[in-house]
């Protein structure tokens, strides 16, 4: 927003403009009105409170009963007992399936273990001798297949922790 235009700042205009009780009365006042003639940004803000704030005001907000607020403040104050969350059984279903999953693409791991040390044998025999070459393959291909392996037999121990019981955490009784 411009705040140089006219007499008055934008954001003052803006706050004299919702201060009024409607906002033509914010027309009464030499300086409201001279920097809506300078100012089409505020010009056009008047214009739109001058729809909307009628049909705000209008508006009725519900007073809660007092017999309604006696009720909630007496069921805050009152201490409830803590519930235990039952614990759940661990489910051997979904380890056994991850294990037969990890059993299972184990030969699809070495293929691609033993592809990529043929690739990599092709490059470094360009670059090294043969048995240099060979031995960096194989510490390769190893090392791929223990990290791979590695991998596949933590999962039944982090299947573990995301399945954690809860271990008897007490909650809040409903009221």
């Amino acid at each position: 927003m411009n705040t140089s235009r006219g007499t008055l700042d934008c954001s003052v205009c803006e706050q004299k403009i919702l201060n009024a009780a409607t906002p033509g009365d914010a027309l009464h006042d030499a300086s409201v009105s001279a920097h809506l003639a300078a100012c089409p940004e505020c010009t056009e803000f008047f214009e739109s409170i001058r729809d909307v704030k009628p049909v705000l005001d209008q508006y009725q907000v519900r007073e809660p009963t007092e017999a309604l607020i006696e009720t909630v403040l007496v069921r805050t104050h009152r201490v409830q007992p803590a519930m235990r969350i039952p614990e759940r059984e661990p489910n051997r279903a979904g380890m056994f399936r991850i294990v037969l999953a990890g059993l299972v693409s184990l030969p699809l791991v070495i293929l691609v273990n033993a592809l990529m040390g043929w690739a990599l044998y092709e490059a470094a025999l360009s670059l090294l001798p043969r048995t240099v070459a060979v031995y960096f393959v194989g510490l390769f291909v190893v090392w791929a297949s223990m990290a791979v392996s590695l991998g596949y037999a933590s999962l039944p121990l982090l299947d573990a922790i995301v399945r954690k019981p809860a271990g008897g955490r007490p909650v809040m009784a409903d009221l």
